[in-house]
């Protein structure tokens, strides 16, 4: 009888991914499109929803500039939550009491010391055209 024998492989991972790379992304949403470094749950997810597609960006700054969210549905990443659980246990964020999520000075060092304003140029291009517009009712 034969036997076959699988020898598991070092897998890469993406980018898009790893916990590290959420954790940049929401501390610069919360950076350039919170009032006072704040945002909510479902505003995170929607910047990172729309952050993966050029059309879906599109909308969101179409959206901006009429202070309408014309975005119907958006999808939920698991990731982005457990990079919050991180985030706050390291103290880059602090949950307030009415469930926002709010950047810290540990997180706004953090943000400088890993230069994540070049590293993520093409988001931030993006967010800031959308910035704090996206604060009006939605």
């Amino acid at each position: 009888m034969s036997y076959l024998k699988f020898k598991r492989k070092p897998m890469p991972v993406l980018p898009e991914l790893r916990p590290m790379y959420k954790i940049a992304k929401i501390l610069i949403i919360l950076d350039i499109c919170g009032i006072s470094s704040k945002s909510s749950l479902l505003k995170l997810h929607l910047f990172n929803w729309a952050l993966c597609d050029e059309k879906r960006l599109k909308a969101l700054k179409l959206s901006a500039e009429n202070k309408n969210l014309i975005i119907g549905v958006w999808g939920i990443d698991p990731a982005i939550n457990m990079a919050l659980n991180f985030s706050i246990s390291e103290k880059l964020i602090n949950r307030t009491s009415n469930g926002m999520y709010q950047l810290t000075e540990n997180g706004k060092q953090f943000i400088k010391k890993g230069d994540l304003y070049s590293l993520f140029s093409d988001d931030v291009d993006e967010l800031k055209v959308i910035g704090k517009k996206s604060q009006r009712r939605w």
